[in-house]
């Protein structure tokens, strides 16, 4: 700001009604008096002063008056104001002047006034003294200069990230004012006003620095709302009035109301990985400002994360190498708010168990010995059991060592197969399974089921000729007819002369079984059928001749009926149908 100085016209003539001096005035003027310079000190200026505004003396030759403009003035620190002295003296002679500790670099003087220009006002209060010496009498009037300098800044010291519900302070910092009673400083939210401050009780007239703080408990609301300070140096009506205001502070208000939930097995075997899910609901502002740590014994896991609506879910694989409890840990932050949560895991060992057979491929009637063992395993007390398809033969009490079962190799057991199962302690739900199958050697067995003693078919029919045999290994089977081999398994169209007996026989390594197959082929005779048709034709004949004969005697018998009623003039309902008449003699039939 540029430095300013003030310049005030002098009075022109006098008021013609003057109040009258007290007599302690009276006295003190009738005092012999020096001007400055002349041996006059300052105290003896203030000590010969009648009064600090428009000072009024009176002689025995009549009385003047004292001004200074301005009476109060304020100033730019280092600027420069004019001061100006009057006098209702009439005493053309009437010496004046304005005594002060700053700096004079100019002045002008006419008849009852004078003035000079104070510059580099560094005094920040100062009263300079103007006088007037009329008829030996000397009056004093005192101005009063005020320096100001306006805020060199206004901080508002930046805010952190705030949780919602928390308390925060807000400062804001004004440097280098003065005077500092002339200062109001405001915080706003927005358009809502936080907080107003005033120094009125504000010691020291030079400048200072000013700290003006105010508590806050953001809310969701305030999310992305500025808070800023302002200031105002009011110095009327004399000098002007400044405005000043800080930067902007954004208010990022965040909020994390739900702890995190994880979600993943709560057991995981050595080497193996495992899911893990870490979800947190509820996240302000934006669910994709979640920030989140996941960890799992220690060592930080890669994961990725996805969002829905105020959701925020980060999903990993959790993998130990070496057995025991282990901390899974999620740690999600948003802004300056963070939740935790943990789950203990336990990683174990469980090996696969051994199931041994003395021997995998036994005889019929040998002795065999299935064993279910398990390896080493962490946590110990493993469970095993011995089973069957669906059923189970032997089980373990825990942290046995092993279980066996015993039996006696039939043809029966042949493709029996066995499982050895582990389970670990420590109620982990896992099992581990080993199957193995019992293999039994026979030698070969023939019966109805796979090779029937007798076929019958059909002459001219596709029929395929088979015969299977038991045994392990698979027995080979060779049929002949007559000492020729028949091919087993095709088919064929049957002739009568397949018709005879087979004889088959299979064997393999461990012995041999025979078994004779008789086939049997129906065909049509052709002598047979014609003398089937003749007698069916001689029947049919004899047939029709005994019907005419019946049917021509019944004829006979009811004509003559008619006639013999007719001669005795009877009706016929008398007369049976066979031809017999009742109460009536026979009549003999008439060819």
């Amino acid at each position: 700001m540029a430095k300013s100085s003030s310049w005030v016209q002098p009075p022109s003539g006098r008021s013609a009604d003057r109040p009258a001096l007290s007599s302690q005035n009276s006295l003190r003027l009738a005092k012999e008096w020096s001007p400055p310079g002349k041996g006059a000190s300052r105290a003896e200026l203030t000590h010969l002063g009648c009064g600090s505004r428009m000072l009024l003396c009176r002689a025995a030759q009549g009385s003047f008056e004292v001004s200074v403009s301005p009476e109060a003035a304020v100033v730019e620190h280092g600027g420069s104001v004019w001061i100006n002295c009057s006098t209702t003296c009439r005493d053309p002679g009437a010496k004046g002047g304005v005594e002060t500790s700053l700096t004079k670099t100019n002045s002008k003087s006419g008849a009852g006034w004078e003035a000079v220009l104070l510059t580099n006002i560094k005094e920040w209060v100062s009263s300079p003294q103007c006088y007037f010496i009329c008829g030996g009498n000397t009056m004093v009037a005192y101005a009063n200069i005020s320096a100001y300098r306006a805020p060199e800044r206004v901080v508002l010291e930046p805010l952190p990230e705030m949780e919602l519900g928390q308390a925060y302070k807000v400062m804001c910092r004004v440097l280098n004012v003065a005077p500092v009673t002339h200062l109001t400083v405001t915080l706003r939210r927005g358009g809502q006003t936080l907080h107003t401050e005033t120094f009125q009780n504000h010691t020291g007239a030079g400048p200072d620095d000013v700290t003006v703080i105010t508590e806050i408990t953001p809310q969701r609301r305030d999310h992305g709302q500025e808070i800023t300070c302002h200031t105002a140096l009011d110095l009327t009506p004399h000098g002007p009035h400044f405005k000043n205001s800080s930067s902007a502070v954004e208010l990022k208000v965040y909020d994390l109301p739900e702890k995190p939930q994880l979600q993943t097995s709560l057991y995981i075997e050595v080497g193996t990985r495992a899911t893990a899910r870490c979800r947190v609901a509820g996240v302000f502002p934006v669910a994709g400002e979640a920030r989140f740590n996941l960890s799992f014994g220690g060592e930080s896991l890669n994961f990725t994360v996805t969002t829905s609506g105020d959701t925020a879910t980060a999903q990993g694989e959790v993998r130990s190498p070496s057995p025991g409890q282990h901390q899974l840990t999620c740690i999600v932050s948003v802004g300056p708010v963070s939740r935790a949560a943990g789950q203990s895991i336990l990683v174990y060992r469980l090996p696969e168990p051994v199931l041994e057979v003395t021997e995998s491929r036994t005889l019929v009637n040998s002795s065999v010995t299935v064993t279910c063992r398990s390896p080493e395993a962490d946590p110990p007390g493993v469970l095993l059991q011995l089973r069957e398809a669906e059923r189970g033969l032997v089980s373990s009490a825990p942290a046995q060592p092993h279980v066996q079962f015993q039996l006696t190799a039939g043809e029966e057991d042949d493709g029996r197969e066995f499982t050895c199962e582990a389970r670990p302690g420590s109620g982990i739900p896992a099992v581990k399974r080993t199957s193995a199958r019992l293999t039994v050697l026979y030698g070969p067995r023939m019966d109805d089921s796979g090779c029937p003693r007798e076929w019958i078919w059909k002459e001219e029919t596709e029929q395929t000729f088979s015969c299977l045999a038991r045994g392990n290994p698979a027995p080979d089977v060779v049929c002949t007819k007559d000492g020729v081999p028949v091919s087993i398994g095709v088919q064929r169209q049957v002739r009568r002369e397949d018709a005879g007996t087979y004889h088959c026989k299979a064997s393999n390594a461990h012995g041999s079984a025979s078994r004779d197959v008789t086939v049997q082929v129906e065909y049509l005779n052709i002598l047979v059928l014609a003398l089937g048709l003749v007698g069916v034709f001689a029947a049919l004949t004899g047939l029709g001749v005994g019907g005419y004969m019946y049917y021509r005697s019944t004829r006979i018998r009811k004509y003559r009926l008619k006639q013999q009623q007719a001669k005795q003039g009877k009706p016929a309902e008398q007369m049976s149908l066979n031809g017999a008449v009742q109460n009536t003699p026979e009549l003999e039939p008439s060819v």
